[in-house]
């Protein structure tokens, strides 16, 4: 967050531009307002404002631009996460602006998870002009390449100036920005702004500026040619399933549009192989359960003895990033498949193991369902193939699932286990769930069952990190209609205190669910922590922070309530989604029960397969 106060007027004090230098009002207000119309007619719909005096002609646009959401967000860091969210659920990309100096580099976090998760996202960094950078002028750093290989593109704006040439420059810049925050990859693009004193508008520049903005802006237009799978590569995939039953599809987090769940589906089911679904795949909901072989809980059946045994595939088609199951990474491995397929959506590499055979860049819809048909059509491949494999697999995902489900539900079973496992049947129709990464995600795909009813599932599993939950959180239930609800862990929670402030502002819908087991439990599962105190395991790794979280919530004026029951949980999910703006629901859970119930709920699903396959 950036000091306010003098920090923030002496914006203006040292190395004061000599008057030769000085800017023309109306020029630099003209300029960016066509370049906000322009960003506008492109599709842009948020911008994200972190309070600055350089940055003064960009936040004033911004915030006079008709069709324009302007959101205020203090902590630069909190702001572009929330940009983040707000792209992550409206596909398009948000806009932050910063005044100069360190308020950029804030940004740095939710950039690099920009360009892991392929989410658009466009910043607009004021900065001294060139005759100030390195003569000591106060909040001066060196912007250039701040955010080092993340972005899609890096532009040093030129100084605002007047004229046609000018003005289609701008016209044109904000066109081509949004179509390389949007193209494939999709990352964040990044617009350094050398503005020069006076920043303020002086009487009749916003006139003039609206009266420009009124003329035609007619930013260029981009396509994408669609995707259409290669007849080769149709060919190859066709005879590929026809020659060979014990084939599976891993689906990593993945915001898959109707036409590719659809094609999943619809091979998965003609070709008789399972689909193993990561919980951010989305594809755990809004498919009957009796349309394809989608299966909810791969991570418990690739951790079982008996399992990796006698299910070894010779085929593995991966689509999405990489799953947050390491056990179903390691049982591929050790299968050794013949072939692995990756087929890749994001122009962004997402296969680890280092064993693809076959990479297809783009149209994986169309090779899918061209496939499909190929294979409905050919009784011989399609329509009789022997089912025996890919039954296998369903009957033990629902073997696993009750055993879960049974230990998470019981009357002595109150975990994080049942928290995910409650929230993922109580979630409403088309509402949005974010899960925060360390345990909750991990919670989240042993508990999310699949559902006919549509459920949106989104994080940030591009780095991974727990920076920025909250706002990123907030930001996509601010560019939803739907109600948002939020799993995090403590740790997470207290690490984003900071986008609270927005919160307590905007009447965002959002609920969060925080499991609080006073640290971070996820290092209990680590092989160190059986080396207790002798290396400080409490101190260095579940670093206890003994705060009162309802003081938290007092101090950002917050529905707050506890729930440490299924009843309790269920009611208090309830009240939130009947309530406006922003609620938090605090589960605490002692660490060492929360752990031991995870253990047992796991062992007992493990327990259950094994057996099945014993008979």
């Amino acid at each position: 967050m950036r000091e306010s106060g003098p920090q923030r007027s002496s914006d203006s004090d040292p190395s004061r531009e000599a008057a030769a230098f000085e800017a023309d009002p109306e020029a630099v207000y003209v300029f960016v307002g066509r370049f906000f119309e322009a960003l506008r007619a492109s599709g842009v719909e948020h911008v994200v404002v972190s309070p600055g005096s350089r940055s003064t002609p960009l936040a004033v646009v911004a915030k006079h631009t008709p069709g324009l959401r302007t959101w205020v967000e203090l902590d630069e860091r909190a702001a572009a996460f929330f940009a983040l969210g707000l792209a992550k659920a409206s596909g398009r990309p948000a806009l932050l602006v910063c005044t100069s100096g360190t308020a950029a580099a804030n940004y740095l976090p939710a950039v690099i998870e920009a360009h892991y998760s392929r989410t658009p996202l466009l910043v607009a960094s004021a900065d001294r002009p060139p005759e100030l950078r390195d003569w000591g002028a106060g909040q001066t750093i060196d912007q250039a390449g701040l955010y080092g290989r993340y972005p899609r593109w890096v532009v040093e704006v030129p100084i605002p100036a007047a004229g046609e040439d000018a003005g289609r420059y701008a016209i044109q810049l904000a066109a081509r920005a949004v179509e390389r925050a949007i193209s494939t990859p999709a990352g964040a693009v990044h617009l350094n702004w050398p503005l020069r004193e006076s920043l303020a508008p002086l009487p009749g520049t916003l006139d003039a500026m609206r009266l420009a903005s009124a003329d035609d802006v007619a930013p260029a237009r981009f396509t994408r040619a669609r995707s259409v799978a290669d007849p080769e590569d149709l060919r190859e995939l066709v005879e590929l399933v026809s020659a060979r039953a014990r084939g599976v599809v891993c689906c990593g987090p993945l915001d898959a549009g109707s036409e590719l769940r659809e094609a999943i589906s619809r091979f998965a089911s003609t070709a008789g192989w399972p689909v193993l679904t990561d919980p951010a795949s989305n594809l755990r909901s809004g498919v009957a359960p009796d349309r394809a072989p989608l299966l909810d809980r791969g991570d418990l059946l690739t951790r079982t003895s008996a399992f990796l045994e006698r299910m070894k595939p010779d085929v593995v088609i991966r689509i999405g990033d990489t799953p947050v199951s390491k056990a179903q990474r390691l049982w591929i491995e050790a299968a050794e498949p013949d072939v692995i397929y990756w087929l890749d959506e994001g122009g962004h590499w997402g296969e680890p193991s280092h064993r693809v055979t076959r990479v297809i860049r783009g149209g994986a819809a169309s090779l899918l369902d061209a496939a499909a048909a190929e294979l409905e059509a050919d009784t011989s491949a399609g329509l009789h193939r022997d089912r025996t494999w890919c039954r296998a697999f369903e009957a033990s995902n629902r073997t696993a699932a009750k055993a879960i489900e049974d230990v998470a539900l019981a009357e002595d079973g109150w975990s994080g286990l049942s928290v995910a496992v409650i929230l993922a049947r109580v979630a409403p129709s088309g509402a949005q769930l974010f899960a925060s990464n360390s345990m909750s995600i991990r919670l989240l795909d042993l508990g999310l069952a699949r559902r006919a009813e549509p459920l949106r599932v989104l994080c940030n599993r591009g780095a991974s990190g727990i920076d920025g939950v909250i706002s990123t959180a907030l930001g996509a239930a601010a560019a939803s209609s739907q109600r948002t609800l939020l799993l995090t862990g403590d740790l997470a929670f207290l690490h984003d205190l900071t986008g609270l402030l927005l919160a307590r502002r905007e009447a965002i819908p959002l609920t969060i669910i925080v499991i609080d087991d006073g640290g971070g439990g996820i290092f209990s599962f680590l092989p160190i922590a059986a080396q207790g105190e002798e290396i400080a395991f409490q101190e260095l790794f579940r670093a206890p922070h003994e705060l009162d979280l309802a003081r938290v919530a007092a101090l950002f004026e917050l529905d707050y309530c506890v729930a440490d029951g299924i009843g309790e949980l269920e009611a208090a999910i309830a009240a939130s989604l009947a309530r406006p703006g922003v609620s938090i629901i605090h589960v605490p859970v002692e660490a060492k029960e929360n752990e031991a119930r995870f253990r047992r709920g796991v062992a007992a699903a493990c327990e259950a397969v094994e057996a099945e396959f014993s008979e």
